[in-house]
């Protein structure tokens, strides 16, 4: 398979532009949810609404990931902008909670469809920079996550509950336009489907599945607990802001990094470095109160997160091409599903936090990562290995 021609290098652009607003209209949306019209808070409600979001997306990605393979995944990601559309009409409108529970149905089938249908676009035209070009991708995810509270903190209080969601929604049509306009109509490849059960069973498989699992398992803890902790030592928030920015950028200059390292070690041994990375990295975010060494300690774990993530993303469209067919959705609805599965881990763990402390958390989690690292290095595909030794790269030969 030959590099994509230059009109295809904007789609690792587009698709981080959607995964942007997708977790974009996430944080916006987790913000504003106590402050809707519709007097939405008690914990019952609050936990309904998260409850739903993580149902509608563990529910519809299997579902697009079918589809991808019959309607093409650039359908796919245009459905999901659509719904990303209908779900900020209902937070907008929030009159009453069942509009806002239809809301967060919208928006975890949205982001299923987004995230399904943009990498499986991403591992489709990209095949010999497929490591580094699904690392520029997922940038525009963690800004999105980054700033989706501030923003929507900055414009709740510039205009009331409705402004966000309004600004929210002309991204939102702005997404669409990029999707309808820029992307291929049809796709490079020949179309075809996988063998699931096969597929399922395959090592390298089994290897990305539980390395993105354990990727979204300890990320998911940072999220909801470190900056409750740098707020308790009085790092004002637009500054735990601009400490998660800084680490979300590092994150983007990491992925030619994360390629370059690659394509001349095993993709087995590339993630087990990131996992002990993350392991032994981890830990350290408890040692610091104040906002420059904490940001310099999240920064590190962000670049060991591209060295667990960025790799196994890529090998599961790596794997696709191996079956010989272009059946990247159902691969990436694997990924979306393990990956939900891992930030559901989070939940039992963070609400223990007042026992067992911040330190004890991130021990735990680095405990688990630690005791997991044989499972990596047991599973994936030997060829890898074989083809890393003789100096060629598993990407591109899989494109043979």
């Amino acid at each position: 398979m030959q590099e994509p021609p230059p009109t295809s290098r904007m789609i690792v652009g587009v698709v981080a532009f959607c995964l942007f607003v997708d977790y974009l209209l996430y944080g916006v949306a987790m913000t504003l949810m106590a402050h809707a019209p519709g007097k939405i808070a008690t914990e019952q409600d609050l936990a309904l609404l998260y409850g739903g979001y993580a149902a509608s997306v563990l529910l519809t990605t299997p579902l697009f990931g079918y589809l991808g393979g019959r309607i093409g995944v650039r359908t796919t990601i245009i459905c999901g902008a659509v719904l990303a559309a209908c779900a900020t009409a209902l937070f907008g409108a929030a009159g009453n909670f069942f509009l806002s529970f239809a809301g967060r149905l919208c928006q975890g089938a949205a982001s299923a469809a987004v995230w399904t249908g943009g990498l499986a676009l991403v591992a489709e035209y990209y095949v010999h920079n497929r490591v580094e070009m699904i690392g520029y991708a997922f940038t525009g995810s963690t800004a999105g996550s980054v700033l989706g509270p501030v923003i929507g903190g900055v414009l709740y209080r510039a205009g009331g509950y409705r402004l966000p969601f309004i600004i929210t929604g002309i991204l939102v049509a702005i997404e669409i336009c990029l999707l309808v306009l820029l992307l291929p109509t049809q796709g490079r490849n020949r179309r075809g489907t996988i063998d699931i059960r096969a597929f399922l069973t395959n090592r390298s498989v089994v290897m990305c599945a539980v390395t993105v699992t354990l990727a979204a398992f300890a990320w998911g803890v940072i999220e909801p607990l470190l900056p409750t902790r740098l707020g308790r030592y009085g790092v004002k928030p637009e500054i735990i802001g601009l400490i998660f920015t800084a680490s979300s950028v590092t994150y983007g200059f990491c992925a030619p990094l994360v390629g370059w390292v690659c394509a001349r070690l095993p993709i087995r041994k590339v993630i087990v470095l990131g996992t002990i990375g993350m392991a032994a990295t981890l830990p350290l975010l408890a040692a610091f109160q104040g906002s420059l060494l904490t940001g310099v300690t999240l920064c590190l774990i962000n670049c060991t997160f591209a060295f667990m993530l960025n790799p196994a993303s890529a090998e599961l469209g790596n794997e696709v091409d191996q079956a010989g067919t272009s059946a990247y959705s159902g691969a990436y609805a694997i990924y979306n599903i393990v990956y939900s599965v891992g930030m559901l881990a989070t939940t039992g763990l963070t609400s223990a936090a007042h026992s067992l402390g911040f330190l004890g958390v991130l021990l735990c989690v680095s405990v688990v990562l630690i005791l997991c690292t044989p499972i990596l290095l047991l599973a994936g595909s030997p060829r890898a290995a074989e083809l890393a030794s003789s100096g060629q790269r598993p990407d591109a030969a899989s494109s043979k």
